[in-house]
């Protein structure tokens, strides 16, 4: 909430902010992406970077700690499975992207950029690679000037709402 309320002073202040709703966690779910957005669509125009947590690199291993250590039972098997199977990360990747793109069509003016792993992509093939390469490749929307932010179509849903992203695994 102190984050928020900075971005929103911020933002009053004139001040263009963004937000990196990065790593999100396996735990993590339609609904909590809708009350996470709504808050920051609340900001007013504001460009949302994603990316789902990937199982690589120290920042991992203190994460899985830090859930063991405070109990949070269910993220830490989630990370844990993660870790463990790379095809199980790949698709909770691949469907937190979705699900998070699914969500922002719900905020009118919500720009949200997406950030797959390279390691995503390079575990896809066909379509769903061109998809993930083209979300890699789009320039952001975010704007220093007063023009018309609009969504690339590059950023577009892996699949439409209530389409199981399965057909492109």
């Amino acid at each position: 909430m102190t984050r928020w309320q900075a971005l929103d002073e911020l933002q009053q202040a004139g001040v263009s902010v963004f937000v990196s709703m990065s790593p999100t966690y396996p735990t993590m779910g339609e609904d909590d992406f809708h009350e996470l957005l709504s808050y920051v669509r609340a900001l007013g125009e504001v460009v949302v970077f994603h990316e789902p947590i990937n199982p690589r690199g120290a920042n991992f291993q203190q994460c899985l700690t830090a859930a063991k250590e405070a109990g949070y039972d269910d993220v830490a098997e989630e990370l844990q499975q993660m870790q463990d199977s790379h095809q199980y990360w790949v698709e909770y990747a691949l469907e937190q992207l979705n699900t998070v793109q699914q969500v922002a069509t719900r905020f009118d003016g919500l720009e949200v950029h997406f950030w797959p792993d390279d390691e995503l992509v390079r575990s896809t093939s066909g379509q769903l690679r061109s998809k993930l390469n083209a979300m890699q490749q789009a320039v952001s929307p975010e704007s220093f000037s007063k023009r018309d932010m609009h969504t690339s179509p590059q950023q577009s849903e892996l699949a439409r709402d209530g389409e199981s992203i399965e057909h492109l695994i």
